[in-house]
């Protein structure tokens, strides 16, 4: 790719995180860009960025949610998802939302730039264990039942039959700090 094909949004609330990446795909030669929001991104102009890397979970907004309004305007960005916790649930969503590939935190830039281009297929999705913990695989199936829910809470939890403040302490409790 020439320089001027090497355009980057990177989409982190975490500024530390963002600061470092950003850093790094500097130095690999792109011009990037950093927001913080879906409501950044709907702001901003994603058709001319070739290439995005989305964390899954903004502050107040979905990863998903972002990926989904770049590809809207701008159905050729290449997109990496990036989280720290990674299930099956939502590597598919994101991957039938039109992202490129699914990374699970801690990521090197160059493994992102192998993504971004379609090589390293075997890091795309996490393969779970072979004996997953109750608590993991719990996780995963409120993770599923939520995005099958659109993100709404008090349906997912009347599915799940448990009480709305219940599936929320739950949720809460699954979110890195």
């Amino acid at each position: 790719l020439t320089e001027t094909q090497k355009t980057l949004l990177i989409v982190e609330d975490d500024q530390r995180f963002a600061d470092t990446l950003a850093a790094e795909f500097r130095d690999l030669g792109y011009e990037v860009d950093w927001l913080d929001s879906l409501e950044a991104v709907e702001k901003s102009t994603p058709t001319r960025y070739h290439f995005a890397v989305v964390d899954l979970r903004l502050r107040q907004d979905s990863g998903l949610d972002v990926i989904s309004s770049i590809k809207e305007r701008s159905p050729d960005t290449s997109i990496v998802v990036l989280t720290g916790y990674g299930s099956i649930a939502t590597a598919v969503r994101a991957t039938k939302l039109g992202a490129t590939a699914y990374l699970t935190k801690p990521v090197e830039a160059e493994q992102i730039e192998r993504a971004f281009l379609g090589e390293g297929e075997d890091e795309e999705i996490p393969i779970p264990d072979q004996f997953q913990s109750l608590y993991r695989h719990e996780r995963e199936y409120i993770e599923y039942v939520l995005a099958e829910c659109d993100g709404n809470i008090s349906q997912a939890a009347r599915r799940l039959g448990l009480h709305r403040q219940s599936l929320q302490r739950k949720l809460r409790k699954y979110t890195p700090n």
